[in-house]
């Protein structure tokens, strides 16, 4: 007789994700992952131990999925500074659902409270940050930033206004974050911006 076909990791954390991000951490249970995953609250109990341990499973899926995520996101762009502009808005696109957007804030606060999760929070903002200053540097040598400040602190600068705007929309989601942060984003740039290159 085969052995059945057990569920993946990465199934459970899809499943795990979708819930965290659509009800928020404050509703977020074990059962109602295992409902999307169609297993038992078991055997997320069995793989990940507790709702925090999943918590930092997820954040260091997160974090491991970046570097790619954020290289293929800049790689069919032929400008430095488009690149950088993909790089910025990289981590908002499944963010941008006015329904569900306060879940955001709920779960940046549950990565703030623990020194785990916050760590974690840090090494993948600096891989954003890391990006955005390699690509500053490129459209800088391109041409299309002049006058602007170094490459690593534009990137804070850059990452810490997309950060703020998604907070700030997530209080009160009107319209689209993207298209948001977007406008934000060419506003900020527009003073380094030679004329002429506008990603």
């Amino acid at each position: 007789m085969a052995r059945p076909i057990e569920t993946g990791d990465e199934e459970l954390l899809v499943a795990a994700d979708h819930v965290l991000l659509t009800e928020g951490p404050s509703a977020f249970t074990l059962a109602k992952a295992a409902g999307i995953a169609g297993v038992s609250a078991a055997t997320f109990i069995k793989r990940f131990g507790s709702k925090d341990r999943l918590f930092v499973r997820l954040s260091e899926r997160w974090v491991g999925s970046l570097e790619q995520e954020l290289i293929q996101r800049a790689a069919p762009l032929a400008s430095p500074l488009a690149r950088m502009r993909a790089v910025a808005l990289h981590n908002y696109h499944d963010l941008d659902h006015p329904a569900t957007a306060h879940n955001q804030i709920a779960a940046l606060a549950v990565d703030l409270q623990s020194e785990e999760l916050r760590a974690l929070l840090h090494v993948g903002w600096g891989h954003v940050r890391r990006h955005l200053a390699l690509h500053a540097r490129a459209a800088i040598g391109a041409g299309e930033l002049v006058r602007c400040p170094p490459p690593p602190q534009l990137a804070r600068i850059v990452a810490g206004a997309m950060e703020g705007g998604c907070i700030a929309w997530s209080v009160r989601p009107e319209g689209s974050l993207i298209e948001r942060l977007s406008d934000d984003l060419a506003a900020l740039l527009s003073g380094w911006t030679s004329a002429g290159h506008h990603g």
